[in-house]
């Protein structure tokens, strides 16, 4: 912390000067010695031999140029890696002061309020310091780690740039001064794993000292494009897959014992490719950055994979569009099979240790992403066969293996919603049923085949093939791209205040509903894909109350596309028929219909909430009996969507009405994360209401069972009956004509709600 790293730049200036010097030398040299050998003056066989001996005398004087100034350019780069760790470790230090952690010699937290009375007298604070200085003696290590990773970087280079790497026999000098020394430690570090690679490579293992290296250096130069460059383009795309192959064949088979020194060594593999393939962050002429998928963008794109800086980004990717369909041996594909039976020696595709690769690392470019999940497609649309294995990979055991490469990069997609969102956005132009430009959507939802587990029937003492089958997490990866394409937040974060979505947002929505519905199908949606789109549609509950209430405004079609407003925001508007059996479909997973049920309930409170005060000049019990209205009609449509569920279980139906009542907006099983945020004085009668939201949908279900026309809807309107009355009270009108009047408007909106989604869901069970 105290040392003057000054001194390597005062160092380097000296080094560069020496430099000077030995190019000095060297001219005075050539025309005052070596000029001897060639003016004519000298000859015979001295004049040959000494001709030998001047050029080489001469060569190591341009070697030693070329060592002095790589020391001096690894004595720079030493310091501005040193100054900025040591700026680093010192804001590390200073935060700590900030919490009250007074940091030691030793690098240890120690916090400065232990013997506060407070804390003296708390029961939990002895657990909850040693909590915190233990982040603290992480944090601090960590940047401690990473200057001495740095520092032994350093140390690599300038030992390497001060090696003879000329053999004698070639320069006879016996430790002369290196001709290739290198000024760069990226590249020499670079170099350094390659070497460690290659062993491992062919070795099949590494010693513990190589193992720490190899590690080290990943650490070092996490996200560093010069050595990652560097050291991809030495192992090339055959030899990084044949690499992560053996990292995981050490990891998950062979070497368990010591899985975690392989894996963070597949971790800085991904990480180097990530840095890799990044593609710049390209800007417009206002100098802001330009997103992934606009038309700015895509032109930059072009115009740069014409320029040199380009040549590692092409030639990799054409690197990878070979190897990805090539086959690689993998041990944990092969031990999937019968040792006699068919596919006993079953080879695995580049792409799918490529995806299983990614899965490990970060920070992968947009760009890139899309690139290499398009060229995926394409080796798929080539051979619909290409990804298909013997066995499940799927769980803690073989789950890490990226069966379905495809799936894996649409799943780290889901990272970043916006790179989602623009990958997935269907365009606003276009041919095709739908006028849209961007065939992906259509082609994962609709024309993919999902099938890529081969399976085998034995018949006597023969094995036959039996056919391809789906891998139970079969779309898990579409399903969080879908999520975070339509919302804008990564799956399964809470959810926000419903609102408006972007048009791009709103357009993959707004296509995933229309594509699901395709020939009045949406009831039926794949297993993985019920939860996503679920919390998908949570987060839209503005535009489906509105859609299934009939708001003029939000009538539409499919095929329309979704409403864009003048603000540059969209809401969806497909028909409501639609709409109505994709909720059905999603709704087969008992929590997400309760989240669903959650969210319009919460919805329809705030709605409620934002009714005409009695003191306001308009026609308040106008507006309240409006209100209550749509909100009816909406509670008609999902205790429908219940009903039928129930209906199409029939001999299990209880057992999922009890399942799924499990899930109550004051107890267990719905996070309070996933229901929109409310206004105070709806979230007050939310706060209040104690009914069973479950009873609702058991009424309707024995009503629509019994058939009778003299059926009292009423009973299935207990839920929203509470919750106006708990907003009654509030406004200090409960029991009033006003809340009898919403009351007999819901009941009667309550019915047409409750038709329309029998109707959309085709005939009475």
């Amino acid at each position: 912390m105290t040392t003057d790293l000054a001194l390597l730049t005062t160092a380097a200036e000296q080094w560069d000067a020496a430099a000077k010097k030995f190019e000095s030398v060297q001219k005075d040299y050539e025309s005052q010695v070596k000029a001897i050998a060639s003016d004519g003056t000298w000859t015979g066989q001295a004049n040959l031999a000494g001709k030998t001996t001047m050029r080489l005398t001469s060569e190591q004087y341009t070697a030693a140029a070329k060592e002095a100034r790589a020391i001096a350019s690894l004595l720079r780069d030493a310091h501005g890696q040193f100054t900025d760790l040591r700026g680093k470790l010192k804001s590390a230090v200073a935060e700590a002061e900030k919490d009250h952690m007074r940091i030691g010699d030793d690098g240890r937290a120690t916090w400065t309020k232990r013997d506060d009375p407070a804390v003296l007298h708390d029961p939990d604070a002895p657990a909850a310091v040693a909590e915190a200085e233990d982040s603290w003696n992480r944090r601090i290590a960590d940047v401690v780690r990473a200057f001495d990773d740095a520092d032994q970087g350093v140390k690599l280079a300038l030992t390497s740039a001060v090696q003879d790497t000329t053999p004698d026999l070639l320069d006879g000098t016996p430790h002369g001064f290196n001709a290739n020394a290198e000024g760069d430690i990226e590249k020499v570090e670079a170099k350094e794993a390659y070497e460690l690679a290659t062993k491992l490579n062919s070795k099949g293992h590494l010693d513990t000292k190589d193992m720490a290296e190899l590690q080290r250096l990943f650490r070092d130069n996490d996200h560093d494009q010069a050595f990652s460059r560097t050291f991809l383009s030495s192992l090339g795309a055959e030899g990084t897959l044949t690499l992560t192959n053996k990292l995981n064949d050490l990891a998950h088979v062979a070497d368990k014992k010591h899985q975690a020194g392989y894996l963070p060594l597949e971790t800085g593999l991904a990480n180097s490719l990530a840095s890799a393939t990044r593609v710049p962050d390209f800007k417009g002429p206002d100098g802001k950055p330009l997103k992934y998928g606009s038309a700015e963008f895509s032109r930059s794109y072009q115009d740069w994979l014409k320029t040199s800086d380009a040549t590692f980004y092409n030639g990799w990717r054409e690197g990878l569009k070979k190897a990805g369909v090539e086959k690689f041996g993998l041990q944990s594909a092969t031990n999937q099979t019968n040792v006699i039976g068919i596919g006993h020696d079953q080879k695995v595709r580049g792409y799918q240790s490529l995806a299983t690769l990614m899965q490990q690392g970060s920070g992968y470019s947009p760009q890139f992403l899309a690139d290499v999940t398009d060229d995926m497609l394409a080796a798929e649309k080539k051979d619909r066969d290409v990804w298909d294995l013997y066995g499940q990979f799927q769980g803690k055991e073989t789950g890490w293996f990226a069966h379905d490469p495809v799936d894996a990069a649409l799943g780290i997609m889901s990272r970043d919603p916006d790179t989602a969102t623009a990958y997935l956005d269907p365009g606003a132009g276009g041919q095709g049923a739908q006028h849209r430009g961007n065939g992906r959507l259509n082609y994962l939802l609709h024309d993919r085949d999902w099938k890529f587990t081969d399976t085998t029937v034995w018949r006597g003492n023969i094995e036959y093939h039996a056919g391809d089958i789906e891998e139970k997490d079969a779309r898990a990866g579409l399903g969080a791209a879908l999520e975070a394409a339509a919302t804008g937040r990564e799956p399964g974060s809470p959810a926000g205040k419903p609102g408006l979505h972007t048009e791009g947002q709103a357009r993959v929505m707004q296509d995933t509903i229309s594509i699901l519905d395709s020939g009045q199908t949406g009831d039926s949606i794949p297993g993985n894909l019920q939860k996503p789109l679920g919390r998908a549609l949570v987060d839209y509950v503005a535009d489906t109350h509105n859609i299934l209430d009939g708001e003029d405004s939000y009538k539409g079609s499919n095929a329309t596309g979704p409403h864009s407003e003048e603000n540059g925001k969209s809401r969806i508007t497909n028909d409501q028929a639609s709409l109505i059996r994709v909720l059905r479909g999603v709704s087969d997973d008992d929590a997400t219909f309760a989240t669903l049920y959650h969210a319009e309930h919460a919805h329809s409170a705030g709605i409620i909430a934002d009714g005409t005060h009695q003191g306001d000049p308009s026609n308040a019990i106008g507006d309240w009996s409006h209100r209550a209205s749509r909100v009816g009609k909406v509670s008609g449509v999902y205790n429908s969507i219940g009903a039928d569920i129930i209906l199409d279980r029939r001999d299990k139906d209880i057992g999922w009405v009890n399942d799924t009542a499990r899930y109550t907006y004051h107890g267990v099983g719905v996070p309070l994360t996933m229901i929109p945020i409310v206004g105070d004085e709806a979230q007050r009668a939310l706060d209040a209401v104690t009914y069973e939201w479950s009873k609702d949908v058991i009424t309707e279900k024995e009503n629509r069972a019994r058939a009778d026309s003299s059926q009292n809807y009423a009973a299935s309107l207990g839920g929203t009956y509470e919750l106006i009355d708990k907003w009654a009270g509030g406004r200090q009108a409960a029991g009033s004509t006003a809340v009898g009047i919403m009351k007999d408007e819901a009941e009667q909106s309550y019915t047409a709600g409750r038709d329309a989604g029998y109707t959309a869901l085709r005939t009475p069970k």
